[in-house]
């Protein structure tokens, strides 16, 4: 099996860079309105606009060229016969992102600081003209402890545009249908609707994020329950 790095340069390429005359979608002013609010033009003017090239991208991560990540739901990943896994760890423990929901990985940049963002939402950055505001998936999940945030997982669902700051990517997997659990709300306890299922690779048990619930979480400023 390929390395992740192996895939992400061979079979990917990097989104548009420029897109004139884009309109905000409807997720994208739902959270600016949300956390900006009457302050949306001076905060945004303070997010230096990126466009990772070179050193500031992960051995050049990007998502699949055919993927339709603002198609994905939970619902029709769970349908797949297969499903591609990328992985990597918090605190220790392995969790993974459904490859067609991720854009690309790049390395870490500091964000600008929302005064009205719950304590999960650590800032936004303007990566290529779309706000995007970064999550810290400890401070979401409630797991203790402190980890070097070193990379940034972007994801785009639903019209909105999502860094999940991670430590380092893992591995990556292909998982078959009969390895993968769904049903794991009494199984994981606490974050379990953060969760959309769980995937067993020899000894190891990984937790698959439900970007359904990552996005929802991000709009309505809340992560400890599913409304």
């Amino acid at each position: 099996m390929k390395t992740p790095e192996q895939y992400f340069v061979e079979d990917v390429r990097l989104p548009d860079v420029t897109d004139p005359g884009r309109t905000l979608t409807g997720a994208e002013e739902a959270f600016l309105d949300k956390y900006l609010g009457v302050d949306r033009e001076k905060v945004l003017a303070q997010a230096r606009r990126l466009d990772p090239r070179g050193e500031e991208t992960l051995a050049g991560f990007s998502g699949p060229a055919d993927a339709k990540a603002e198609e994905h739901s939970d619902e029709n990943m769970r349908n797949q016969k297969d499903i591609r896994l990328v992985s990597f760890t918090l605190m220790g423990r392995e969790y993974a992102l459904p490859i067609m929901v991720i854009q690309e990985v790049i390395r870490f940049v500091k964000p600008t600081k929302l005064p009205a963002a719950p304590y999960f939402i650590t800032g936004i950055i303007n990566l290529r003209g779309r706000v995007t505001p970064l999550v810290s998936l400890r401070a979401l999940m409630g797991i203790p402890g402190e980890q070097e945030d070193r990379f940034i997982v972007i994801c785009r669902h639903r019209g909105l545009q999502i860094g999940l700051m991670i430590n380092a990517v893992s591995t990556m997997y292909l998982a078959s249908g009969d390895e993968l659990e769904w049903n794991v709300e009494g199984n994981v306890g606490v974050s379990a609707h953060l969760l959309m299922g769980l995937y067993k690779s020899g000894e190891r048990l990984i937790s698959i994020l439900s970007i359904d619930n990552l996005v929802h979480g991000v709009l309505q400023g809340g992560g400890s329950s599913h409304a």
